[in-house]
């Protein structure tokens, strides 16, 4: 491996790991604390179940999860990656300024308006015995119980649950998508009809238009963001 590659290799991978070690520590006090995301019951209000009808409208059959909906919905999925040569994570300041200049382009071009207070935001979470328990919970301003299903990847024990919020400021905006990209929540931004989404990880964004032609009109006017692995990772 050539040296400048070699090195952007070890720095990637030190990046990484000290992303998991600081998760992980945080996530221990959350836990400590009873700082969990599980809920017994969702929201029984107008707003939970106008949400609810919104979601089983568009995204029938598929929880709020970017790895699920990529798959369920696979002919409408495009994936951008949020720095130059599919980097993951930012070590400085301008790096994170280009994260976010990546996400906010994109939520803009799809949304029409820089005023994302209509977004509806959801959340997932997990129960106090995981690892990751509250690390979205607890960064999702005015987050509210919506619904919770078995999870995927533990169908006997696992349950994710997903809170959901909206008018939210630049600021706010900007946080969540700043810990997404240390991997330290997990959220996706929806249309206010959420015939669209976005679904920001550590390294990019997944995104799911209504039609396959609007995503491969998106994609090409992003080719320069797509991912450069031969899977698309």
């Amino acid at each position: 491996m050539p040296l400048p590659a070699a090195v952007d290799s070890l720095r990637g991978r030190v990046g990484f790991r000290w992303s998991k070690l600081r998760w992980a520590t945080k996530s221990h006090w959350r836990r400590a604390r009873g700082h969990h995301g599980a809920f017994k019951q969702g929201e029984v209000s107008a707003r939970a179940a106008e949400l609810t009808d919104l979601w089983e409208r568009s995204w029938l059959g598929a929880d709020p999860l970017g790895h699920v909906l990529r798959v369920e919905y696979a002919d409408r999925w495009v994936r951008f990656h949020s720095l130059p040569e599919s980097k993951r994570y930012a070590e400085n300041a301008a790096e994170y300024d280009e994260i976010l200049r990546r996400h906010r382009t994109v939520l803009h071009e799809l949304h029409g308006s820089e005023d994302f207070q209509t977004l509806h935001v959801i959340a997932a979470d997990w129960h106090w015995q995981d690892p990751a328990a509250g690390w979205s919970k607890h960064r999702l301003p005015g987050a509210w119980p919506w619904r919770s299903g078995l999870a995927d990847d533990d169908p006997d024990t696992g349950r994710n649950y997903f809170w959901a919020a909206s008018g939210l400021a630049d600021k706010e905006m900007d946080s969540l998508l700043t810990a997404v990209a240390d991997d330290e929540c997990g959220v996706i931004f929806g249309a206010p009809n959420l015939a669209w989404l976005y679904c920001p990880y550590d390294g990019g964004a997944d995104v799911l238009l209504p039609t396959a032609a609007e995503r491969d009109t998106l994609k090409e006017r992003h080719s320069d963001w797509l991912s450069s692995h031969p899977r698309g990772l």
